[in-house]
């Protein structure tokens, strides 16, 4: 008997099939480059690649087919599972779990109109994602115009969301699947946001 029993439920659900292991090693495949710090007990799967200047905590997983760009810092007990990628510069917190298909870093929507159509700006920030993030399968986190795009600690986010350039997101808040969140967009803290939802860029929930 107990007051939650859904919080009960997931706590003895993780005692009965606990994560899987960390298998220490690195895939034949796997392209690491010289400049790159991995830490201990990591695990590099087939055809991953970490670029220069990269640095890897220790405990973590890149699965096969992960893009690790040049400077990326992920922490320690991080998990990727195939096919991430995460654009150069970028930082990710510990204990992430970043689900197959996840593209971090990429390039924000900012275009500049002239008379010829439309120019683009370059995007020079970056992504910040803090501690105990979980990020779902295909979803898009786009790098900051200057400064970085800014996710905290303890975040939630389902499959298919997009969180566009300079947005930022207080610890513990959750997306459900198919959210879209607009540039300069600010989150605060434990906010829920439902499927389906969007905030437009500049607002502040």
């Amino acid at each position: 008997v107990c007051a939650d029993p859904y919080l009960a439920y997931a706590k003895a659900v993780s005692l009965l099939f606990p994560a899987q292991a960390v298998v220490p090693g690195r895939h034949q495949t796997a392209a690491v480059d010289a400049k790159a710090i991995i830490g201990k007990e990591t695990q590099l799967g087939a055809f991953c690649s970490i670029g220069s200047g990269a640095i890897i905590g220790d405990q973590v997983v890149v699965a096969p087919g992960c893009i690790v760009g040049d400077g990326v810092v992920i922490g320690e007990q991080s998990v990727l599972h195939p096919n991430v990628v995460v654009y150069q510069g970028c930082r990710i917190g510990r204990r992430a779990i970043i689900h197959a298909g996840v593209v971090i870093g990429s390039d924000g929507f900012g275009m500049a109109r002239d008379k010829q159509g439309w120019r683009k700006i370059p995007q020079v920030g970056g992504v910040d994602i803090g501690d105990d993030v979980e990020i779902g399968a295909n979803t898009t986190i786009d790098r900051g115009a200057l400064e970085d795009t800014v996710i905290g600690h303890g975040v939630k986010l389902d499959n298919q969301i997009q969180i566009g350039h300079n947005v930022h997101i207080g610890a513990h808040s959750a997306f459900a699947g198919c959210v879209g969140i607009a540039g300069s967009a600010i989150i605060g803290r434990r906010c829920t946001i439902g499927g389906g939802s969007v905030v437009l860029g500049h607002l502040e929930i």
